[in-house]
């Protein structure tokens, strides 16, 4: 799992919606090369592995033939919806970080460089009574079509972040219209990002939500 909307209460959650599944080739060998989580995301979106894109750049023509074969095979492959491996792939679409070395690198080298100044966003698709899944294919469209323009990387980080912002907020008010909750919790990896947490919460406040989140974890 990761990157789930969770309904819950004392007595228990249900799965509410989540972030569309794609691709982890090699499983945890991803999280440690990010430019494989950007082409199995991209893969998963229907895009082009463009040569000119830095994560398709990263890896001989022989291991982009590798990580295909996996990905269409299922072959040590795993799907996953963890926000987490977003922020890796659009850290390597961007041209941040194609390899890690520590746990959370590549996204936080990618919040190191966004411009404050930026307020407009990339937009998800987002979930519905019948399709309980946000899909990050249009953002990763924007993403790609910027990075090919030339778009300085600080405006691409500031526009994924303000996405993000907007979809949590976007889901926030499509839960409360249907079950009357005013209360959102922000956990998990994700919500320690200061400049996401600074564009998010008071978002959801100005919605009239309460918002909650860590103090001592």
């Amino acid at each position: 799992w990761g990157g789930e909307v969770l309904l819950a209460n004392y007595g228990g959650f249900v799965r509410a919606a989540h972030l569309a599944y794609f691709p982890l080739p090699g499983g945890d060998a991803a999280i440690r090369r990010p430019n494989r989580t950007a082409l199995a995301a991209l893969w998963a979106a229907g895009m082009d592995w463009d040569e000119r894109l830095p994560p398709v750049a990263a890896g001989t023509a022989y291991e982009r033939g590798v990580i295909r074969r996996m990905m269409e095979t299922g072959f040590n492959s795993v799907a996953t919806s963890s926000m987490g491996r977003l922020f890796d792939a659009v850290a390597a679409l961007a041209g941040v970080c194609q390899s890690a070395t520590y746990e959370g690198q590549a996204a936080i080298e990618l919040e190191a460089l966004v411009d404050s100044t930026i307020t407009d966003a990339y937009a998800f698709d987002l979930p519905t009574t019948a399709k309980p899944t946000f899909d990050a294919a249009p953002v990763l469209r924007a993403i790609m079509t910027d990075v090919l323009a030339g778009v300085a990387t600080g405006i691409i980080a500031a526009r994924f972040h303000n996405a993000v912002a907007d979809l949590i907020l976007e889901i926030s008010l499509w839960l409360r219209r249907r079950e009357g909750l005013q209360q959102v919790a922000l956990s998990g990896g994700v919500f320690q990002n200061r400049t996401l947490l600074q564009r998010m919460v008071p978002r959801l406040q100005q919605a009239n939500f309460t918002v909650l989140t860590h103090c001592r974890v």
